[in-house]
């Protein structure tokens, strides 16, 4: 079987003019032109010779040479660097390499490397191999040293994209909004009477646009919490919410949605009065996480939002019989702008913003608390007769009753919800 050789080499006719030398000799010849990739294609299968560029546009060919051999099944395979001075040669033999050729190759690469396959090694005197070290050091850190500005500068230019698109959904939502406060307003006039009774396909015409607005709305809401719980500027203002209260209401804002798909909507009460919350946002992610389910239910299926409270704990789940969502996009639902992808036999998916459910993560954590996803459900509501097959979104945070007084700053800090 012929000797196989892999050839590390950036520059593509280079690259070619090597491989068709080494070819002629005789070698099998498997070709790369990154120093990572080439890492990955040595590690699984190892190659009987290592022939490589010391300038690589990702790795230098030293510090590649150091990272194979330090792989046992790679330590006894020749490693010949290919470089123009002798301050490459020195380099490259500190760094682990057993020989050195010219990196332009010429009628004698063939031959060189069978003799390095013949076990011909090169090495540096003492005081060659000490100032080689000392240059190979000097090296790493100038490139580590590149390293790590390099991802400073990422980082922050990263930051500043972050900045930047926070104010533009920001400055988007208001801009969205403004128009959209008083097309709502006049909307509610006409449904009112106010300016005369509707005929019966009028006010049909009036409902349904007000159903669109709504849904802009929580679009906007979406946009504008996004940006401003992203940026940290959403304090959590508290404020009496009656949690049943809550459940019905974003239930029968989404009433003409649930009329739509034919679904059936329950919710289940939990009992008690009221809580301290954040009464817009705590509303704002429980009907995002209500319109995900009334969004993925087929026709005629049920929806069950179920209230629970536990001492110093307020719970919101929402049952569907859905489609679910497969093991690996349970956490990324929750990632901006995801959309989550069909399943083998579904319809696609129906647009969406991506921002509902991790608007409705983000205002449970900045209340102390937490959202989750289990799919499909692995446990099922008593109270319901028939079983959830599709999701469960989990809404909980921690809660004091209103009329509780504020606990003492100066008390240590109650457990974190697990």
């Amino acid at each position: 079987m012929a000797p196989r050789v892999l050839l590390i080499e950036e520059d593509g006719p280079r690259r070619d003019r090597a491989r068709a030398l080494l070819e002629a000799e005789g070698f099998a010849v498997d070709a790369s032109g990154s120093g990572l990739d080439a890492i990955a294609r040595a590690l699984s299968l190892p190659p009987d010779v290592i022939v490589a560029d010391l300038r690589l546009p990702d790795l230098e060919g030293h510090a590649l040479a150091a990272r194979l051999k330090r792989e046992r099944s790679l330590q006894a395979v020749p490693f010949v660097a290919l470089g123009e001075t002798q301050e490459d040669h020195d380099l490259a033999l500190a760094a682990g390499a057993d020989g050195f050729a010219s990196r332009e190759p010429d009628a004698r690469l063939g031959e060189e490397v069978r003799a390095f396959l013949a076990g011909k090694r090169e090495r540096l005197s003492e005081a060659g191999e000490r100032a080689g070290l000392r240059a190979f050091s000097g090296t790493l850190a100038a490139q580590l040293e590149s390293a790590v500005a390099g991802e400073r500068r990422a980082t922050e230019r990263l930051l500043e994209v972050d900045r930047l698109k926070s104010a533009f959904m920001h400055n988007l939502a208001h801009e969205l909004s403004t128009p959209l406060t008083p097309l709502a307003g006049y909307l509610r006039i006409l449904q009112s009477d106010k300016l005369g009774p509707l005929q019966p396909q009028q006010r049909r015409i009036v409902d349904a646009m007000l159903g669109s607005v709504a849904r802009l709305s929580r679009i906007v809401d979406n946009l504008s919490d996004f940006a401003s719980l992203q940026a940290g500027r959403a304090p959590i203002v508290e404020a009496p919410v009656v949690p049943d209260q809550l459940a019905d209401d974003v239930v029968a804002e989404h009433r003409p949605a649930i009329r739509d798909a034919r679904l059936h909507v329950a919710v289940s009460h939990a009992g008690g009065g009221a809580v301290l919350a954040d009464a817009r946002k705590l509303r704002q992610a429980l009907s995002n996480l209500v319109s995900n389910a009334v969004k993925f239910s087929p026709h005629g299926a049920e929806v069950l939002v179920e209230v629970g409270r536990e001492p110093g704990r307020l719970r919101f789940t929402v049952y569907d019989q859905g489609p679910g969502i497969g093991p690996a996009e349970l956490e990324r639902v929750f990632e901006p702008l995801h959309h989550a992808a069909a399943r083998a036999g579904e319809e696609a998916r129906l647009p969406g913003s991506g921002l509902g459910l991790p608007v409705a993560r983000r205002i449970a954590e900045a209340h102390g608390g937490r959202v989750w996803v289990e799919s499909p459900p692995r446990t099922q509501p008593a109270s319901a007769a028939r079983q959830f097959n599709g999701c469960k979104f989990v809404l909980e945070i921690p809660v004091r009753p209103a009329d509780q007084p504020p606990a003492d700053p100066a008390a240590p800090p109650s457990a974190s919800l697990g």
